[in-house]
């Protein structure tokens, strides 16, 4: 089985969005895990947005990187601004993909419109989790 490792420096919405998503497609092809350097709570927009589409995220946790310095990674999937060189892993990942998402926290205005942002990453996030499902596990073709 593969594995994936999604990262994002605070943790706390987009990489657990990808988790969940790569998760739904790619079930017993990959093992998925999601990690930063800072470790905070997901945030509860990200786990409404999910819902919605009905992928729980509820049970994950903010973890820090360190608790994977020793695995090997087949894929590393950087979702933030994040340079690859700054992640530190005893084992380089097969392979390293940046593909930074915007960070729907810093979305400004009503409670609303907070939402439609954590909504609009969520469906860009499918999105570019189907592709990658496809492109490297050869999903749906």
């Amino acid at each position: 089985m593969k594995k994936i490792l999604v990262f994002s420096n605070r943790n706390s919405a987009r990489s657990q969005m990808l988790q969940g998503w790569l998760s739904y497609y790619l079930k017993d092809k990959a093992e998925v895990e999601s990690a930063g350097k800072h470790i905070e709570p997901i945030h509860m927009l990200a786990q409404k947005a999910m819902m919605e589409s009905v992928i729980d995220i509820n049970k994950y946790k903010s973890k820090n990187i360190s608790e994977f310095k020793n695995e090997i990674f087949d894929y590393m999937i950087i979702v933030d601004h994040t340079q690859a060189d700054d992640i530190v892993l005893a084992h380089e990942p097969g392979v390293v993909i940046v593909h930074p998402f915007d960070n729907p926290g810093l979305a400004e205005g009503t409670d609303m419109d907070k939402l439609k942002a954590y909504r609009e990453i969520c469906n860009e996030i499918e999105d570019y989790a189907m592709e990658f499902a496809m492109k490297y596990f050869n999903l749906l073709q």
